[in-house]
């Protein structure tokens, strides 16, 4: 029982919040980012569920993406994830971007450290 309290504070290591970044290509964000291995007391891993991106575009409310399975129950593995992000052509945004972990007890662990980017669906003026 002690555990599943550990878990419920599940943090994404800093490591974790570094390295999570992303590209666009049009509306599609490719995300990529490493899963945990430890808890929040620092012991390994066990019991990862799944991960989860969180996006928000400006000022709007954070959206919350699809579920990714995790590669292990102990992390670790190397994500790379698309998203579907409401940019409309000819417009351009900034987009963050977090990362959240989640263990097979349903426990969600606090959102990572977010990386802020701008997709731009902007063309560029004609030659002259």
């Amino acid at each position: 029982m002690k555990k599943l309290f550990f878990i419920l504070a599940l943090l994404l290591l800093p490591a974790l919040a570094q390295a999570i970044d992303f590209t666009a290509s049009g509306t599609i964000l490719t995300v990529t980012y490493r899963e945990p291995t430890q808890n929040a007391d620092s012991t390994p891993l066990t019991d990862l569920a799944k991960t989860n991106v969180y996006f928000q575009v400006g000022a709007t409310a954070e959206v919350k993406g699809p579920d990714v399975t995790a590669g292990a129950p102990t992390g670790g593995t190397n994500i790379v994830t698309n998203i579907s992000v409401p940019i409309a052509q000819n417009q351009s945004a900034s987009v963050t971007i977090r990362a959240t972990a989640t263990d097979t007890s349903g426990n969600e662990s606090i959102k990572s450290a977010g990386i802020t980017k701008t997709v731009d669906r902007l063309p560029p003026m004609p030659p002259s």
